[in-house]
């Protein structure tokens, strides 16, 4: 080997001082913080996507609840209208078969503990694991009596032919947390 080459790469070698070892520690810590930002996104879009998931469980739960409910007032014998006896919210023993309308004042804001307690429940709705947390619950009250659409309105001597029921349902997702309410009016044709 020649001594100007030799002299030329100890020189080279000399001067080297780690720059590229700090670069590429630079670029692996760049990547480490993107490898991470992903993994927290990822993880918080699981999160949302089960509670968007739990939301739909609790509404299927009150739906049901709420179906029952109006099957429940269907298949009440009654020959006559108003031969279902409306009870006292107060003074019946929980859970009442039909209430007074507005009874039970300010059902929304009740907890689920309430509910178990008042609301009758709907037994059929399967529960447990990868199922909702609780068989949802359902209170029936009595509305009010309304005419038939196509009686003549002019005519006041004829008595009002249907029985509204409210009817409102408690259903809870896979986790309690998750709770959804629905509420209907039911109009029972005999």
């Amino acid at each position: 080997m020649s001594p100007f080459l030799t002299r030329t790469l100890s020189v080279t070698h000399k001067r080297q001082t780690g720059a590229s070892l700090i670069v590429s520690l630079m670029l692996l810590i760049v990547l480490t913080l993107l490898g991470l930002s992903g993994m927290q996104s990822t993880v918080m879009q699981e999160r949302m996507s089960n509670n968007v998931r739990d939301k739909g469980m609790a509404f299927q739960a009150a739906e049901s609840a709420l179906r029952s409910g109006e099957s429940w007032v269907k298949n009440q014998n009654m020959p006559t209208r108003g031969a279902l006896t409306v009870q006292d919210g107060t003074s019946c023993s929980a859970p009442c078969d039909l209430v007074g309308l507005d009874d039970y004042v300010g059902m929304a804001t009740q907890d689920f503990s309430w509910w178990e307690t008042n609301g009758r429940i709907y037994s059929d709705m399967p529960t447990g694991t990868g199922e909702v947390a609780s068989a949802p619950r359902f209170i029936v009250e009595e509305h009010s009596d309304q005419r038939d659409s196509l009686a003549d309105p002019t005519d006041t001597s004829s008595p009002p032919v249907r029985t509204l029921y409210r009817l409102t349902a408690l259903g809870v997702g896979g986790t309690a947390t998750a709770e959804s309410m629905i509420e209907t009016l039911y109009a029972r044709i005999d």
